[in-house]
């Protein structure tokens, strides 16, 4: 005869988590790019009122970039077309499952995970978002601040777009890239609101900003895309 014993402890064991299961699941999942940075009070201060008291009990962010198609991206000519608008839409899907996957598998090891939005605009008029997806890329070692606002990575350029997962699992954090633009000026030339500069710090948001609004109105798109910086940012091979 044999015997079922139920014990309520079996239900609640969890298993443990590593920094190279998180990324191997990104990437299982979709990812091209995943890395990983330490939350400081710097970094947390331009958080989102929403977020911000929560994420005082995360201490790691965790960035995940999917690449976007380059021929999809070189049927650009001098503004977005639909099929970037539905691609656009697929990428950000892609990346929001992935960070709801990875969030998943970080709290079934018994740890918090905060999946923030791929694409989401909390206020169009400054451009605000929870947080800024570059910054934190930037931070896990995925690429370099370009002259174009944007994330650079080295194989990639600016053809990837992110999504961030906020967590108190404990890792060790990536290396910030020093790579940089070097000499390339590609996107100083393709920018359709003259709104890149050789210094990257004088980058006009509220020009982009604008020709993006512009883009959405003319065309009846309902997003904020442009891609024409994207298109000719190859970073480097």
């Amino acid at each position: 005869m044999t015997y079922s014993i139920f014990c309520p402890y079996f239900q609640f064991m969890t298993h443990s988590v590593t920094k190279t299961a998180i990324q191997n699941l990104a990437v299982q999942n979709g990812a091209a790019l995943c890395g990983i940075c330490r939350i400081d009070d710097e970094l947390r201060q331009d958080f989102h009122f929403e977020i911000r008291k929560i994420s005082e009990k995360m201490t790691h962010a965790i960035s995940i970039g999917v690449a976007l198609s380059k021929s999809v991206m070189d049927t650009l000519v001098d503004r977005p077309n639909m099929l970037y608008k539905a691609h656009y839409r697929q990428v950000n899907a892609t990346l929001d499952d992935i960070a709801l996957a990875v969030s998943k598998e970080i709290e079934s090891a018994g740890h918090r995970a905060l999946p923030l939005p791929a694409s989401m605009v909390l206020k169009r008029r400054p451009m605000i978002a929870h947080l800024s997806h570059r910054e934190i890329a930037y931070r896990a070692g995925l690429g370099w601040r370009g002259r174009n606002n944007l994330l650079v990575s080295k194989k990639y350029g600016s053809m990837v777009r992110l999504v961030t997962v906020l967590t108190d699992f404990e890792t060790d954090p990536d290396e910030i890239s020093k790579d940089d633009c070097g000499e390339c000026r590609a996107c100083l030339k393709a920018c359709p609101a003259g709104a890149i500069f050789e210094d990257e710090e004088r980058f006009n948001l509220e020009a982009c900003s604008a020709q993006v609004h512009k883009f959405a109105r003319e065309n009846n798109y309902g997003l904020l895309i442009c891609g024409l910086c994207l298109k000719v940012c190859r970073g480097k091979k």
